[in-house]
């Protein structure tokens, strides 16, 4: 299979795959709301919660959800600005630590692995 025959939203590590479709439907379902909590999303859209972070993680952007988010948003522009802002450092965050926990696995493995 050649890249230009891959998914769009190929899955890795066993991640549920993403379409278009899926997306627009959350985008839609989000447009003109606040902050939804997934037990409101995920049996609205018969989804569950791995899924919903999938559609949000392959959004662009377009919904708002991470560590320490009140639920999921759709972020239209200048309205959620700060919130954007917020939501995307806490995930910057969150990244920086599993990698320097990745970081003391690999260490730790190295170490056996020349034993």
């Amino acid at each position: 299979m050649s890249q230009d025959e891959l998914p769009l939203h190929a899955s890795s590590l066993g991640a549920p795959e993403v379409t278009d479709d899926e997306i627009d439907q959350l985008c839609s379902f989000l447009r003109g709301r606040g902050w939804v909590r997934a037990a409101e999303i995920c049996p609205t859209l018969s989804i569950d919660d791995r899924k919903l972070r999938a559609i949000a993680q392959h959004s662009d952007g377009r919904i708002l959800s991470g560590p320490g988010c009140p639920g999921y948003k759709l972020f239209t522009g200048r309205a959620e600005i700060e919130e954007a802002d917020r939501c995307a450092s806490r995930i910057e965050s969150q990244a920086r630590q599993m990698f320097a926990r990745a970081v003391s696995i690999r260490r730790r493995f190295h170490r056996y692995a020349r034993s």
